[in-house]
């Protein structure tokens, strides 16, 4: 996870819990495509699922939240 202070990872964590809509600590790919709709985002199925994966390198089918971090903390 990359060096970020305290109230940048609270922001984040907020973040996080807000899109993980059932609690479970994970966002599964129905989720991230709310996220993305909530970002109006226009992706296709085909991008989002792109974007999923790329997101999800433990390939556990699922974003954690080191990953949410890397990836919103990534250029």
């Amino acid at each position: 996870m990359p060096d970020l202070s305290r109230d940048r990872i609270a922001e984040l964590r907020e973040d996080f819990d807000f899109n993980d809509s059932n609690g479970d600590g994970r966002i599964e790919y129905a989720e991230f495509v709310a996220l993305l709709e909530n970002l109006e985002a226009d992706m296709s199925e085909a991008e989002a699922r792109l974007g999923f994966a790329e997101i999800d390198v433990d390939e556990d089918g699922s974003i954690d939240f080191d990953e949410f971090v890397r990836w919103w903390t990534t250029d």
